[in-house]
């Protein structure tokens, strides 16, 4: 009797699953949270490993055990401390993992965004903003890019561009060396540093030396700010 083969459906679903986005989701509000669901159900490529409802210590401690690879946080009123929230987010994820974060709640100041986005935010959902966009907010959040509410998305980058430029019209790059003035060119590129090394045929380590330089020398904390400068330098 022949051997029975096995089902290439299997290893599809098995691959598939291996493929989908780990979401994590805090949400302390019954109402909020089961139209987050609604609008995730049918959607393949997210996995929901785990709801937390409780303490901000409980959820922490499921992003240490989970490691997933998007954060949603909702919340329905405005939070006094959203800020440290996000860098205390940013401080429990696991450095190997490439953990994002999205906001969900009512679009906050430009001043506010920025401030958010600088503490480790990658998004912010609107609660305005149709059902039917959070799935491709996850997605677009989770490939390491912004996702902000479509019709204020073009004058809130206005308004960060121009803060960066404020914040920064009495430095300039006459400061960097010639590999450094190159490496904030690729950041503003949107290049990781892996891409980096290879493009200028240095290693990681070299690469994030040159990043801790040139925020040193530019007065800058984040990665954002980097990438900002140089688009508001016209350095590509």
């Amino acid at each position: 009797m022949p051997r029975k083969k096995t089902k290439p459906e299997n290893k599809a679903t098995a691959q598939e699953a291996k493929e989908k986005i780990k979401l994590l989701i805090y949400c302390p509000s019954d109402l909020i949270l089961t139209g987050i669901l609604k609008a995730l159900e049918n959607d393949r490529s997210i996995n929901i490993v785990t709801v937390e409802r409780g303490t901000m210590e409980n959820f922490m401690e499921s992003i240490r055990q989970l490691a997933p690879q998007v954060i949603l946080f909702a919340h329905l009123e405005p939070l006094p401390h959203l800020k440290e929230i996000c860098k205390a987010i940013k401080e429990t994820i696991k450095p190997q993992i490439k953990t994002q974060l999205l906001l969900l709640g009512n679009i906050p100041s430009h001043e506010e965004i920025i401030n958010l986005i600088n503490a480790g935010a990658r998004g912010y959902f609107d609660l305005n903003d149709p059902a039917t966009q959070l799935a491709e907010a996850i997605r677009v959040v989770n490939k390491g890019e912004i996702w902000l509410p479509r019709d204020k998305m073009s004058s809130i980058m206005d308004r960060i561009i121009s803060v960066v430029g404020r914040d920064m019209k009495e430095k300039t790059l006459d400061q960097l060396t010639p590999t450094e003035f190159q490496v904030l060119r690729l950041i503003g590129q949107g290049k990781s540093n892996e891409e980096i090394a290879q493009i200028l045929f240095i290693s990681k380590n070299t690469v994030r030396s040159h990043i801790k330089s040139i925020y040193s020398k530019l007065n800058t904390h984040s990665r954002l700010q980097l990438a900002l400068y140089a688009i508001n330098s016209a350095l590509f």
